[in-house]
């Protein structure tokens, strides 16, 4: 049973190339020993798990926004656009077997954003989303600012990269200013 479970993941993870330096392997396994690992793993957890219960009861959700802009077409476009350039990098992903970077969080970001873009904003939950997604922003500056490219070698890979990160931090300037942010 476990030999089928392995099999069926391993489409998600084969391609993964662990000789390229900070790409994993047994060197990145083997840094930290199992005992440090388990205590590291219980003080982050519980950290996580005190902040959420810290955050949870102090927080409220936004009000509907009452002043939405009409969209004169742009909108649509942003959304043809983030899906077709996401489309390309699961692509890649899935060409690649490296299936598992889907997980990355400038992919969760996107596809947070592709919501964001499809759903009308006049709910609780789209502005909510909104403004937690807005905290996560860091990540696609740091990945403009420190890229790692050195396993992108397909053609057009590096530049679906660029253009993902950058629509990234288009897109909450072009919800703002169509009322999704809230008052």
């Amino acid at each position: 049973m476990t030999s089928k479970l392995a099999d069926i993941a391993d489409w998600s993870y084969q391609g993964v190339n662990h000789s390229i330096k900070g790409n994993g392997g047994p060197d990145c396994v083997n840094y930290l020993s199992s005992q440090r690992r388990i205590i590291e793993t219980f003080i982050a957890c519980s950290i996580g798990v005190y902040s959420l219960y810290y955050g949870l009861k102090r927080c409220t959700i936004p009000p509907v926004p009452k002043v939405i802009r009409e969209d004169r077409g742009g909108k649509r476009l942003l959304l043809v656009l983030m899906c077709l350039v996401f489309g390309i990098e699961i692509g890649f992903k899935f060409s690649s077997r490296t299936v598992i970077y889907i997980l990355n969080p400038c992919h969760v970001i996107t596809t947070i954003q592709i919501f964001l873009l499809a759903a009308p904003p006049t709910s609780k939950t789209v502005t909510a989303l909104f403004r937690i997604h807005m905290h996560c922003l860091y990540g696609a500056i740091l990945a403009i600012l420190f890229p790692v490219l050195n396993t992108r070698k397909r053609t057009l890979e590096l530049e679906v990269y660029w253009i993902q990160h950058f629509l990234i931090l288009i897109t909450p300037f072009y919800l703002l200013r169509t009322g999704v942010g809230g008052e």
